[in-house]
This record gives C-alpha cells, structure tokens and sequence, in this order.
C-alpha cells in the first residue's frame, strides 16, 4: 500500500488533508482478532486459573476490545485539513464537523517522543507544549520505521511546510 492510500491523502492546490492515524486501523483489525481468540480460549483455562484472575483477564479482554473498537472507529477516522485559502487548519471526526482548531500561520510542527516510540505532532506557537494534535504515527527504530518516516516526511510533512511556509511569505 503506498503512502496516499495509507494516510488517505487528498490534496489541491490550496489545501491539504490527511487521516494521520489511518495506519493504526489495520493493527487495530489484529489485535482485535487477537483479543477474540483470548476470549474464546480463556474458557477452557478456568480450571485451571484461580476466580477473580479469570475475571480480571476477562475485564483486560473487554478493555482491549473497546479500546480497539475506539482506535478503529473514531481515532483512526479524524481528518485534518490545511486550508491555504482560508488561512486554516481543521480537524473533523466522526462526532464533530470541521472544527478550525488554528490559523495556518500559528501551526508549528515538533517531534513528541513517549516510551521509545515518536511522531510528529502540531500545535500553535505559543501554546504548542500545552495543546497539540499528533499528526503521524508511532515511529520507532529500525529500517521499516526509517523507511516509513521518511516515506512521510517527503509525501505529507513537506507539503504541510509548504503550506505553512507560503502564508508566512504571503504576510511578509
């Protein structure tokens, strides 16, 4: 699969949206599978394992299913859009229409890391610590994620850029 189905990329020439965490959607399928293989072998574990931890794996199970059910049905689905010709970034989900969440000249991109993992992440000038929207996934180490980032990088990150690095020129 390439990168523009990956992301779901759309693009004209005066704007530019993707779904950054469409890639999640496939390992969500997985693990989902995965969980429901658990549930169906966790039966014929019972005699064996004591009550309340056969319940509480039962409780993990259930945790997981939503939480993939979430990633797969919503987180996966959010669509960020970068409108040069209003001045805008928007961010649409499942449950909200296009929101603006910021004017394109405020946007700032900066890599977040957490627990050997990183992405990139967008957030306003001033308050991009405080509030700020991933807008790649996970990368970690290794030749795949090297590949894969830099397969990001030239096809959605430089166009970001270029959006953002036109409106700065436009006001000067």
């Amino acid at each position: 699969m390439n990168i523009r189905e990956r992301y779901n990329i759309k693009e004209t020439s005066d704007s530019f949206s993707f779904q950054p965490a469409k890639p999640l959607q496939k390992l969500s399928h997985w693990f989902l599978a995965g969980l429901f293989a658990g549930a169906i072998v966790l039966p014929s574990l019972r005699e064996i394992l004591d009550e309340a931890f056969f319940y509480a794996l039962y409780i993990l199970l259930v945790c997981g299913v939503l939480n993939s059910l979430y990633d797969m049905m919503i987180k996966a689905k959010i669509l960020y859009t970068f409108d040069l010709k209003n001045n805008s970034i928007y961010r649409m989900s499942p449950f909200s229409a296009n929101k603006k969440i910021m004017k394109l000249e405020e946007a700032v991109i900066f890599v977040s890391s957490e627990m050997g993992s990183w992405h990139y992440s967008l957030g306003a000038k001033k308050s991009h610590f405080i509030k700020s929207y991933a807008i790649s996934e996970n990368f970690g180490s290794g030749k795949k994620s090297e590949q894969k980032e830099e397969e990001y990088e030239k096809q959605v990150l430089m166009k970001i850029n270029k959006l953002i690095d036109s409106v700065h020129a436009s006001k000067n």
